[in-house]
C-alpha cells in the first residue's frame, strides 16, 4: 500500500487544494492569529519558510505585514502553480517536509501550516530534523495543528487508506532543551458551535530556539 507522503504528492495534495481554493480567496487579506501572535511577541521575521503552504496565501500576508522574504513548500503541484501566478514575490516549490531543499540555518521563522496531521508517522523524526536544520539559532518554530489531550488517528474521509493523526505535534521539538515554548493559544477548528468537541481542538504553538543556553556548563560544580 502507498504511504501517505506518496498519496498526497501524487493526487490528494492537488485535490485538497481544489476543495479549499475558495476559502483561500476569502482569506487573502486576513492577517490571522499567527501574525497577530508574532506582533504581540514583538517578533519581526526577516526570512520565513512555511511547510504545507498550499498556494502561499498565508505567506503573502506575512510578506505584506512584515516585509519578510517568504518561501513555501507543498506537495500539491496545482497549489504551487496557482501560487506562483497569484503571488510572484513569494518563492514557492513542490516538495515535502522530510527533505527540505534549503541550506542549514536559512530561516528565522519556520511554520508548519496545518500539515503534520497527515504526515507519515515513520517520517516524524526526519521532518523534525530537517526543520531544525533549516532554522537558525534564535529563530522560531511555529506549529499550527490539531491539539488533542492524547494521540489518536481518524479515518480520512476523502481518500481510502489515509488517516489524520492527531497529537500535540509541538512535542516534536519541545522535548529538546534547545527549544522553549513561548506561546500557545487553543481554539476550535470548526467554529464556536463546536467548542465542546475535543476532536475539533486546535492550537498555535510558538517555540524559541536557543542553542547557547540549552546546556549550561557544569551547573553543580563547586
Amino acid at each position: 500500500m502507498e504511504n501517505q507522503k506518496e498519496i498526497f504528492a501524487t493526487a490528494e495534495g492537488d485535490q485538497w487544494f481544489l476543495r479549499n481554493q475558495e476559502s483561500y480567496k476569502k482569506n487573502k487579506n486576513e492577517n490571522g492569529t499567527i501574525i497577530q501572535s508574532l506582533q504581540d511577541l514583538e517578533i519581526k521575521p526577516k526570512k520565513i519558510l512555511e511547510i504545507g503552504c498550499s498556494n502561499g496565501t498565508r505567506l503573502h500576508n506575512f510578506n505584506v505585514v512584515f516585509g519578510a522574504e517568504c518561501f513555501g513548500i507543498d506537495p500539491s503541484t496545482k497549489a504551487i502553480e496557482n501560487g506562483k501566478k497569484e503571488y510572484p514575490s513569494i518563492a514557492l516549490q513542490v516538495g515535502t517536509a522530510d527533505a527540505l531543499p534549503f541550506a542549514d540555518n536559512s530561516f528565522d521563522v519556520i511554520i508548519f501550516g496545518f500539515c503534520l496531521t497527515w504526515c507519515d508517522r515513520k517520517l516524524l523524526f526526519k521532518i523534525a530534523s530537517e526543520a531544525d536544520r533549516c532554522l537558525s539559532d534564535n529563530g522560531y518554530m511555529i506549529v499550527n495543528d490539531f491539539y488533542p489531550s492524547f494521540a489518536y488517528k481518524n479515518v480520512y474521509t476523502h481518500t481510502s487508506g489515509v488517516f489524520s493523526y492527531k497529537m500535540d505535534h509541538a512535542k516534536m521539538f519541545s522535548w529538546n532543551p534547545v527549544y522553549t515554548e513561548i506561546f500557545n493559544t487553543v481554539f476550535t477548528h470548526g467554529g464556536f458551535e463546536k467548542r465542546n468537541n475535543p476532536d475539533e481542538k486546535v492550537a498555535i504553538t510558538i517555540l524559541s530556539k536557543n542553542e547557547t543556553f540549552a546546556y549550561p556548563l557544569e551547573p553543580f560544580k563547586k
